[in-house]
């Protein structure tokens, strides 16, 4: 992040580029147990390497991934997988260095598919509290097999094969089988008498795991209309000092050099060249106030016809 030299990542991100790694070798790479940084720097090959209609097939599962590890030096910078697999998807610079673009079509697309991340990691928190009931073969639950579609199954067993995502398999009830990230997956409601002391506690908070929370479309509409009054401005954002700002005021000048540069283009006058007369000499002067010889010439004539007056 010092915006002049590139860190090991980076250095170790261009080394494999040279390479040219294949599926296999990125899949190591993404779902490697030794670090955490050798999993970023196989997202990051991936979010500058393949093409935008590819990302979300390679990094849709890793939006839930709860994996923790520091981003930099700082304590304060601790975060998950998740969560920077998610910054990769919607945002357009990883710190100060622009990431690639992405068509306005896959932007849209990214929109929808991670509007919803935020309840499913509320609901993943929740299950994990009851992680018992889904071990339980049998019990009846509603899977989200896509967006804003719940169906209903039962639980063949809990895949805990990886602790950072852990999956259910489902049997739904058209008879196929689905395999879902914890965070998708609710109980179906509980017995009558329950929901009668359920509801007179309607202060209380929400319980995700059985709770679908809210639509797509209400969460997109809502993530887009935040969007829009940054793009503006607006609000808390008005006035805001840019992404990089206090890093770039970090870095080392000399002092007063660049007010005098910008002082030296606002006085810049530029200089006309123009010839300069030479002074005439006593010997051009004398010259040019002798009479001419056609003059002379004349005077002679009147002066031989007339005389002198």
């Amino acid at each position: 992040n010092s915006g002049t030299l590139p860190s090991a990542l980076f250095c170790c991100l261009y080394r494999f580029f040279t390479l040219g790694l294949d599926v296999r070798q990125l899949r190591r790479l993404i779902d490697s147990t030794e670090s955490p940084y050798i999993r970023c720097c196989g997202f990051l090959y991936i979010r500058y390497g393949l093409p935008p209609d590819q990302l979300w097939s390679w990094l849709g599962e890793y939006v839930l991934d709860d994996e923790e590890f520091n981003t930099s030096p700082e304590a304060e910078s601790r975060t998950n997988i998740g969560h920077y697999v998610e910054a990769l998807l919607s945002q357009d610079k990883y710190f100060n260095t622009v990431l690639p673009r992405l068509p306005m079509v896959t932007k849209r697309q990214l929109e929808e598919r991670l509007s919803a991340i935020g309840q499913f990691r509320l609901r993943t928190k929740a299950n994990k509290q009851i992680l018992d009931e889904f071990r339980q073969s049998g019990v009846r639950v509603e899977a989200c097999v896509s967006l804003d579609e719940w169906l209903a199954g039962r639980v063949l067993e809990l895949d805990e094969d990886v602790p950072t995502r852990i999956k259910v398999i489902t049997r739904l009830d058209d008879g196929t089988e689905e395999s879902v990230h914890l965070g998708k997956v609710i109980l179906c409601k509980r017995s009558r008498s329950h929901g009668r002391r359920s509801r007179s506690r309607s202060r209380s908070p929400k319980d995700w795991s059985r709770h679908k929370g809210r639509s797509t479309k209400e969460l997109v509409d809502e993530l887009r209309s935040r969007d829009r009054e940054k793009a503006v401005c607006s609000g808390k954002d008005y006035a805001r000092k840019p992404v990089g700002y206090k890093a770039a005021c970090a870095l080392p000048r000399d002092q007063g050099a660049a007010s005098y540069r910008l002082m030296e283009e606002e006085t810049f006058v530029p200089v006309r060249r123009t010839r300069s007369r030479r002074s005439p000499s006593p010997e051009t002067e004398s010259f040019g106030k002798r009479p001419s010889l056609e003059h002379q010439a004349r005077m002679q004539q009147l002066f031989e016809k007339y005389g002198a007056a």
